[in-house]
């Protein structure tokens, strides 16, 4: 395979693209392209008088501030995977010492100077979308989710709880950034007045307390590694037991949520069967942590994330 040296090793270049999580990435990008097509175009292509003085998208949207906006984020994820694994290298070694990247095929100080390039070039293009835009908004706010990604493994994962509502509020943002390229902020409140801005804040909220629940069962699995590392997560705190009791308890908060989150989409949006597609996953997570099966709990809450971006797809199709 192109991808393995003459010694059985990944490559070097293979290297520096799995370090970035390119299918995390690629996610990102087709989450912010599905997120404009649900819930932003159907509105922005709509006559202004209905939608409080919003005007066609065929008017303001352009393609290259799009375009520039879901480079930037695809752009931080990237980095912040990549200085992640830069400092994870202690928990690596003794949860999944077969991928460990940085320190075996990658150096310390290339991984560092590479996290430092791909920031770079996110400033750079959040630079240039400020400046089409006329406003500094891209810029501050590209600059603030690139300190939290930053700090997540050497700050935030060291804290209490900090890094995994730091990570949850990276996911639940993307839907708000999306709307960067497409939507003076002054609009932004007639946007998110109308059903779809409501489906938009709802569909961020779900994908907020998703990945929390996810990062909580992450660490979980990684608790050995953690405890080595220095980490104060849940599971390193509580034990093993204690945080799936609390897993438990926020699984069936999230049945709530989703179900009420189902019946807006059927009353609202004629979704028919497409709910099934994030609550059947959800469904498996559920059942395969009443067993304490928490390896397929995680599989599963990942499934349930891309049912959601199933779920935006079949609404644009």
């Amino acid at each position: 395979m192109a991808n393995i040296n003459s010694r059985g090793t990944p490559s070097t270049f293979w290297a520096y693209v799995r370090i970035t999580r390119p299918w995390n990435v690629l996610i990102i990008a087709a989450a912010m392209a599905l997120v404009f097509q649900a819930w932003i175009a159907p509105t922005l292509a709509g006559i202004a008088e209905n939608y409080d003085g919003l005007v066609s998208v065929m008017e303001t949207f352009e393609i290259t501030n799009f375009v520039l906006s879901v480079c930037v984020m695809c752009l931080l994820a990237a980095g912040g995977n990549t200085i992640n694994d830069y400092f994870d290298v202690t928990e690596d070694a003794v949860n999944k010492p077969d991928r460990l990247i940085v320190g075996r095929l990658i150096s310390r100080r290339k991984t560092m100077a590479y996290h430092y390039v791909l920031n770079g070039l996110a400033s750079l293009m959040s630079v240039w979308l400020s400046f089409r835009l006329s406003s500094a908004v891209p810029l501050i706010w590209c600059a603030f989710i690139g300190t939290l990604l930053s700090g997540y493994s050497p700050w935030f994962k060291r804290r209490f709880l900090r890094g995994n509502l730091i990570i949850s509020f990276a996911v639940g943002q993307l839907p708000l950034w999306t709307l960067i390229g497409v939507l003076p902020l002054s609009q932004w409140s007639s946007m998110l007045g109308t059903l779809n801005g409501f489906g938009l804040l709802t569909y961020a909220a779900l994908s907020a307390y998703l990945t929390f629940l996810r990062e909580i069962t992450k660490d979980l699995q990684d608790v050995a590694g953690d405890r080595e590392a220095g980490y104060d997560t849940l599971a390193v705190r509580w034990g093993s037991n204690r945080t799936i009791h609390l897993l438990q308890i926020l699984h069936f908060s999230g049945w709530a949520l989703l179900g009420i989150s189902s019946w807006a989409a059927l009353k609202w949006f004629d979704a028919t069967w497409t709910p099934l597609l994030f609550l059947l996953p959800f469904l498996g997570a559920h059942l395969q942590l009443t067993r304490g099966l928490i390896h397929s709990v995680s599989a599963y809450q990942k499934l349930t994330l891309a049912g959601g971006l199933g779920f935006l797809a079949f609404m644009v199709g």
